[in-house]
């Protein structure tokens, strides 16, 4: 099985390269359409910790493919775009569109809202993970895939107190969800908890 450290340091085109040679062509949805929007739409976006955006949803993607073993073209899809909603002007019609709408339900179930007046970012992700237990399993695996890459580049929360609540919202609120939807995702997302000291 693939360990995390294994593609942390890869950019985008070997990450990319990773994926496409392990799943291959010829699928429904296509994963090679969704690596270009990734590589153009998060193109030239950077991460808090001043890395290139387009590395977290491949390396997300990457960890469903070797470590949670997952090659359902929809989930990989879901996978790489999870944050366009988010984070470029793509609206969730396009990705109807193009993807389908099993890809277009896991996007838009993985779509953070802004935290509404007098609630924190804290009480709104407790918030999104508990609302994910409705979403299916899919959904679920894909946010502990998106999760564990947050996590094991932390060190980009520079604020203790947001730490510290992003590391307690992870146990109490995704681990449980892990449990019970990929074994081998549930003991990464553990170990890497444990190892910053949740």
């Amino acid at each position: 099985m693939t360990d995390y450290e294994d593609i942390r340091f890869l950019d985008a085109e070997a990450l990319a390269g990773r994926l496409l040679e392990s799943v291959g062509a010829g699928h429904w949805p296509p994963v090679h359409t969704a690596v270009e929007w990734v590589m153009s739409r998060h193109g030239g976006q950077r991460r808090l910790d001043n890395t290139d955006f387009r590395c977290h949803p491949l390396r997300v993607a990457v960890i469903l493919n070797e470590i949670a073993d997952q090659a359902d073209p929809n989930v990989l899809c879901g996978a790489l775009l999870h944050d366009l909603l988010e984070d470029t002007d793509t609206q969730l019609a396009d990705i109807n569109t193009t993807f389908g709408g099993k890809v277009g339900d896991f996007v838009r179930a993985l779509t953070l809202q802004d935290p509404r007046e007098g609630q924190s970012k804290h009480e709104r992700n407790m918030a999104h993970f508990e609302a994910l237990r409705w979403e299916g399993r899919d959904a679920q695996i894909i946010r502990s895939a998106d999760r564990l890459d947050n996590l094991k580049t932390l060190d980009a929360i520079d604020e203790y107190d947001r730490r510290e609540d992003y590391l307690k919202e992870s146990r109490e609120g995704l681990l449980p969800l892990t449990l019970a939807c990929n074994t081998a995702l549930y003991h990464e997302l553990k170990d890497t908890l444990d190892a910053a000291g949740a």
